[in-house]
């Protein structure tokens, strides 16, 4: 008798011949659903993962799963999310395992593959398996992807137009270079401040900055609905004369918090960034780093390992002016490029996200690409690519506002084209109708009741109704200013 995990397409593997994948395994799975396991690599280290369902389970489509961070591993959410949804799902390490601390120390190869050829290989690789496995190639292939893996996602779409033809990319870190840049810049002044500037401070700014300018939309309930329109100012917390203490400011930590949340300029003074916003709150890591366990940030090892090939790089010798203009000369980062003309005359279609309340990617760096796309494609955008911002978020998920809407790391707990990203990906590029609103939710904690909240196509905004409860999305209308 066969179980239904034998009947998983894994014997169909048999015969396969793709020049440049080798298959390692092929195990039949019961979890989620029935399906077969695939472990495989391209080339010579490039770890892919293939979750493939059984074949009347087969919704006729492919699902790829960005992996945010260094990548060394697999997104096992998405994998997961795919073949509950009937689709072929697939992820990439992008050529290396996490473990591996020095993974881009003198390796260029390495360094174009986690920046772009991984997914493109895994594209064509995947397809190639699809037709063998199922009889034909997929009809539609989405990629979802968040942080890194939502640079990698708008990567597939500039420069892999064929890849894909439904793409959401959450937090996308389209300046990466600049934002791995302030990142070692702000380890450099925490380290300097050191024990004069602790992290309560900044713990202090971000609840006084929220709970100032949390009414501005008519609303108080510890979300800002468009922190560019927080005039908050720290000398507001500075302390009086004979006060001290942990909610007040000294002198020297005004200016501090000044320095972190302004633009950042290198030391010729070439503007990198605009600076953060109020809401975001601000991780005061000092050097050397890492400082905990777990694995370094990106911008320690790009530095290190990468533009000065030395581990053992005092990162305290940092500079904007030398070291961020290296990177390009080790990869190419960027996922600014918005001439995506191939990818939309294709057909392909996408969803922009981010929170507004981003600590490790400021939500300004995807308004900005928002904005070169709109100079470039004028009143034509609107036809293929949406934004949505998410008041109250945080990196990708988390903070205080709606932050389960169907991006990246799962379905939405209502799973349908008003509240799931996904389900209003797969409408969008099967059916022909684009999203307009998507109904976000937060999930009740601590005793704390849940809610739901509208996130807009930008550039609308939520507007409260001004008599029905403030909690439940229905309340709400979605305006232009």
């Amino acid at each position: 008798m066969t179980t239904s995990a034998e009947a998983a397409p894994c014997d169909s593997l048999k015969g396969l011949r793709v020049p440049a994948l080798r298959i390692d395994r092929a195990t039949p799975m019961t979890q989620p659903v029935p399906h077969c396991r695939v472990e495989a690599k391209i080339e010579n280290e490039i770890g892919v993962e293939l979750w493939l369902p059984e074949r009347a389970a087969w919704n006729g489509r492919m699902l790829t799963g960005g992996v945010g961070g260094q990548a060394g591993s697999f997104n096992q959410l998405e994998l997961a999310r795919g073949v509950r949804r009937g689709y072929a799902s697939a992820s990439t390490d992008t050529g290396h395992k996490a473990a591996d601390k020095h993974w881009l120390l003198k390796r260029p190869d390495r360094a174009a593959n986690y920046a772009h050829r991984a997914h493109h290989l895994l594209a064509v690789n995947a397809k190639a398996v699809l037709r063998h496995v199922y009889g034909r190639k997929p009809d539609h292939a989405f990629f979802v992807g968040c942080s890194g893996g939502g640079r990698q996602a708008l990567t597939e779409a500039q420069r892999y137009p064929r890849d894909y033809d439904g793409v959401i990319a959450g937090a996308p870190g389209v300046n990466t270079p600049e934002m791995s840049a302030r990142r070692m810049w702000e380890m450099q002044r925490h380290s300097q401040w050191g024990a004069a500037v602790p992290p309560s401070v900044w713990k202090l700014v971000t609840r006084s900055a929220i709970a100032m300018c949390d009414g501005d939309d008519g609303v108080r309930d510890g979300v800002v609905a468009d922190p560019r329109q927080c005039r908050f100012d720290p000398a507001r917390l500075l302390c009086k004369s004979g006060e001290m203490g942990t909610q007040c400011l000294s002198p020297l930590q005004v200016d501090a918090v000044r320095t972190i949340y302004a633009p950042l300029h290198d030391e010729n003074g070439k503007p990198i960034d605009q600076g953060l916003l109020w809401t975001a709150p601000v991780s005061p890591a000092p050097l050397p780093e890492p400082f905990t366990p777990g694995p370094s940030y990106l911008a320690t090892v790009l530095f290190a390992d990468g533009v000065h090939a030395d581990p053992a790089w005092d990162a305290r010798q940092f500079s904007l002016a030398r070291d961020l203009p290296a990177i390009d000369r080790l990869m190419n980062l960027h996922a600014d490029n918005p001439a995506i003309e191939p990818f939309t005359r294709a057909g392909g279609k996408l969803i922009l996200y981010h929170g507004w309340d981003d600590p490790l990617v400021s939500a300004t760096s995807t308004l900005g690409y928002w904005d070169a796309l709109s100079v470039r494609f004028g009143s034509r955008l609107d036809a293929s690519v949406r934004l949505f911002m998410a008041p109250g978020v945080d990196h990708c998920r988390g903070g205080p506002g709606a932050d389960l809407f169907g991006g990246a790391g799962g379905d939405s707990p209502q799973v349908g084209s008003r509240h799931d990203l996904l389900s209003a990906l797969e409408e969008w590029v099967l059916r022909g109708k684009a999203p307009a609103t998507i109904i976000a939710t937060k999930l009740p904690a601590n005793g704390a009741p849940g809610r739901t909240q509208p996130l807009c196509l930008w550039p609308a905004r939520a507007v409260w109704d001004g008599s029905g409860d403030t909690a439940l999305a229905a309340s709400y209308t979605c305006r232009k200013d």
